[in-house]
């Protein structure tokens, strides 16, 4: 299941500049895309040359790995804030934090080996995938009730 989540939030990730383009946001979609591929680069060089954890490579992969996620929410909010006019951004960003919240409580239940960033890090993905699936719902069952031309 875990390798499902962060397969799929990464999936979300490299699409989430798709969003930004489809509500006219081009800047935002560029620098997702630039962090993107920053991401994407600094993974390839720490898996290639299999750097430790404190070099400033693999601190740099971790905080784009985060950034990255952090992006895809943001672009996911404005994609459903766009689409979803009768609702105000706060409704949007306690969707966002209800998903947040219990994704940590569930990854503290079922890995508590009391490493704060390997929880973020899980619930992190797990709101990701979480958020990013219930707007991609939401927008299908918005396109489901339009009438027929």
């Amino acid at each position: 299941m875990g390798n499902f989540l962060v397969n799929l939030s990464l999936f979300y990730m490299i699409v989430s500049p798709v969003f930004a383009y489809r509500i006219g946001r081009k800047r935002f979609a560029r620098l997702n895309m630039i962090t993107i591929l920053l991401y994407i680069v600094s993974w390839g060089y720490v898996l290639g040359t299999g750097t430790p954890s404190d070099h400033p490579v693999s601190i740099l992969w971790g905080i784009l790995l985060f950034l990255n996620l952090l992006l895809t929410l943001m672009t996911s909010a404005m994609f459903l804030y766009e689409r979803w006019p009768n609702h105000t951004l706060m409704r949007i960003v306690a969707l966002a934090t209800s998903f947040l919240l219990g994704s940590l409580v569930v990854a503290y239940r079922l890995d508590s080996r009391d490493v704060l960033w390997e929880m973020m890090l899980q619930a992190s993905m797990m709101t990701v995938v979480l958020f990013v699936t219930s707007v991609i719902w939401i927008r299908l069952r918005q396109i489901d009730r339009q009438p027929d031309k």
